[in-house]
């Protein structure tokens, strides 16, 4: 789960230039006061949770999902113009942000031991606070193996 996690922050951070912040999913956007311990906008990544089945041998396969969190901060006020902030360009950054993100990982596998990843869903997060927020869960089958046993090998000699 580790190495599937550090490839996708890798990969959204070499493929996505505009995200200013990319990191594990720690509760950023949830620390209130006046300022986030993060620079907008930005990418959230965690795995939000896995099904698994034994195959065997005390192994597993599972069916895991990764929740991406984009988050950028919307200054202004829409409703005082909102003709001329549709005009701007900046007013759809987020959306540009989330297809980019679907680029980068739909059909791309994490790791060697995972599946291609396959979104699943999006969503609007509202807000209280200014920042305009979506989610995009991605599932991926994962092959486990961390439990198998490591039996030595006994050279015989006759």
């Amino acid at each position: 789960m580790k190495q599937i996690l550090k490839n996708i922050l890798d990969r959204l951070t070499t493929r996505l230039p505009a995200l200013k912040y990319v990191d594990e999913n720690w509760g950023q956007l949830d620390c209130f006061g006046s300022q986030h311990p993060v620079k907008y906008p930005c990418a959230l990544t965690d795995i939000d949770n896995a099904q698994w089945s034994d195959i065997g041998n005390l192994c597993q396969t599972g069916i895991a999902q990764v929740r991406i969190t984009i988050a950028n901060l919307k200054l202004g006020n829409p409703s005082a113009n909102p003709a001329k902030i549709r005009t701007n360009s900046s007013q759809f950054e987020i959306v540009d942000l989330m297809e980019n993100i679907h680029r980068a990982l739909h059909g791309w596998a994490p790791a060697e031991h995972a599946g291609r990843l396959t979104r699943t869903a999006s969503r609007m997060v509202l807000r209280e606070d200014g920042i305009k927020q979506y989610e995009i869960l991605f599932s991926l089958q994962i092959a486990d193996e961390t439990a198998k046993p490591k039996y030595k090998t006994i050279t015989v000699v006759p």
